[in-house]
């Protein structure tokens, strides 16, 4: 029989928005018994973002933070560019997205700041430990089985077998990230849903660079080359703390073209004229990969379910036109708990919140590029600069993987130099990823004939998409090299009509981030 253990909220997720949560749970009411799971060795270790984050989540929820968490620097120049091969043209910033008034750090890093705050409180934390199954009663949500330990590959159980723990809370909050392992059966079970999601996927490295390159505080975002004109994404570069630089790439999972590869895209990126010298003066420290909602407003899924609530990026409260998320996963934490407690509707309460109206305003700017580049920054334009976010009608959302198209060419890349470009496994192990390697692949093909039509007429795409060569096509197969997986999601959002699921590995396995 399983172990149980009784509590009054369970909160599946330590990020930032299940530890705001946690922490305004136990602010308003230190009796509440919280507990919170969190799948990663420890809290940090999952979690990756761009960050330029606007701080006010943070004020809100603890007035006194950056006297105690000094590991940011604030933004002190902004730029948007679009980028040709060998130049770049300066582009305005769209109106409330200039940055200013943000801070640039390491989400990784804030995270465990927020797990060591709520623990202060009272929080139990059980890192390690990932949310497996439903616990459910009379149609009701009660609790959360957390997976079994020390499986075989066989799926049968070893010496080390340990079976997973019951935990049953008055109230369950869902707080998994993008494309929430949970989140997306109760959306299912419950009929939550409203427009399909749109994801992008986020490619990121810490670099640190010479003094002559390193502007503190110094924000860009590009559009434009190396991502092509038919596929939604662009670049950033934040010059953060300790003359660390964080680079990335976000690319739309429903790029149509099946050999869009956004790992190589990122190191083409760096060889640009603009930013080349920079990085030749550096070392990469840190790689990681994860899944990003961009759907938005039309995206967002009824937050109330029987026995509990959405939160955070569980739900998609990334705003594309400020391109922001961790000050609205914060917000959607600190609205939960006080819902909670007063008995009332996250949904009705968090629907009406400023981020949601914010969202409103921003509706339509991701589905406006999926008519190309140059047509997405002429809606963008009329949208946000003559309507202010208002026009008279909302462009709907399709699964991302409807876009892709066989008969796209294969795109060439150009092979990395080994000092500003690398390879996707050198860079893997700046992850630090670890999986038991005798445990059950969890990255499941459910058709086996959908496979091998996407190997052969679809060009394989997730081995192109993957940012951790997890999937290699061998004749009409992949070969799954699962230990590699950094956790992004993108394999299960990106295959044909979903055809690959992503399950839950064991607990405290994969990537350990420490700086992005």
């Amino acid at each position: 029989m399983a172990e149980s253990l009784h509590t009054d909220v369970l909160i599946v997720g330590g990020g930032p928005s299940g530890l705001a949560m946690a922490i305004r749970l136990k602010q308003l009411d230190p009796n509440q018994e919280v507990y919170v799971l969190e799948k990663g060795q420890s809290p940090g270790n999952h979690n990756i973002s761009g960050s330029v984050m606007d701080p006010s989540g943070m004020d809100a929820l603890l007035p006194d933070w950056q006297t105690s968490f000094q590991d940011y620097e604030s933004v002190t120049r902004t730029q948007m560019l679009y980028l040709t091969e060998q130049s770049s043209i300066a582009l305005p910033h769209l109106p409330r997205a200039n940055h200013y008034g943000g801070v640039i750090l390491s989400l990784s890093k804030l995270t465990r700041y927020l797990a060591q705050r709520a623990q202060s409180l009272g929080v139990e934390i059980l890192s390690g430990y990932s949310g497996k199954t439903l616990l459910e009663q009379d149609g009701r949500i009660i609790g959360v089985k957390t997976g079994d330990m020390g499986v075989g590959k066989d799926g049968t159980p070893t010496s080390r077998y340990q079976e997973g723990i019951e935990i049953y809370a008055k109230h369950v909050a869902i707080a998994e990230g993008a494309y929430g392992y949970l989140a997306r059966k109760i959306i299912t079970k419950y009929n939550l849903e409203n427009e399909p999601m749109t994801y992008g996927l986020g490619v990121k490295e810490v670099w640190r660079v010479d003094d002559q390159y390193y502007e503190p505080g110094l924000v860009i975002h590009t559009l434009g080359h190396p991502v092509p004109s038919h596929t939604y994404g662009g670049g950033f570069i934040y010059h953060g703390p300790d003359n660390k630089v964080f680079v990335g790439m976000i690319v739309g999972l429903d790029s149509p073209n099946p050999t869009m590869n956004p790992f190589k895209t990122l190191q083409q990126y760096k060889h640009h004229p603009k930013f080349e010298k920079m990085f030749q003066s550096g070392e990469p420290i840190a790689y990681g990969a994860r899944v990003i909602n961009e759907g938005g407003y039309q995206s967002i899924p009824k937050l109330d379910f029987p026995g509990g609530v959405l939160v955070g990026c569980a739900a998609g409260f990334v705003n594309i036109v400020r391109i922001k998320g961790i000050h609205a996963a914060i917000f959607s934490g600190i609205e939960a708990a006080n819902s909670y407690l007063n008995r009332q509707s996250f949904d009705t309460n968090f629907r009406n919140h400023s981020i949601v109206r914010d969202l409103y305003r921003a509706r339509n700017v991701r589905p406006a590029f999926r008519y190309g580049l140059f047509a997405g920054i002429c809606i963008t334009a009329l949208d946000q600069y003559i309507f202010q976010g208002r026009m008279p009608f909302t462009f709907g959302h399709q699964l991302d993987y409807l876009a892709l198209d066989s008969s796209y060419k294969t795109i060439v890349y150009p092979k990395p130099d080994g000092k500003v470009s690398f390879d996707l496994l050198t860079m893997v192990q700046k992850t630090n990823t670890n999986h038991r390697e005798d445990q059950p692949c969890h990255l499941k093909v459910v058709d086996k004939d959908m496979e091998k039509t996407v190997i052969k007429s679809y060009k394989a795409p997730e081995s192109h998409y993957c940012p951790a060569n997890v999937y290699e096509p061998r004749g009409s197969q992949y070969t799954i090299n699962y230990t590699n997986c950094i956790h992004c999601k993108a394999g299960g959002i990106r295959s044909l009509k979903s055809y690959i699921h992503w399950e839950l590995p064991e607990g405290g396995g994969g990537p350990n981030y420490s700086e992005v």
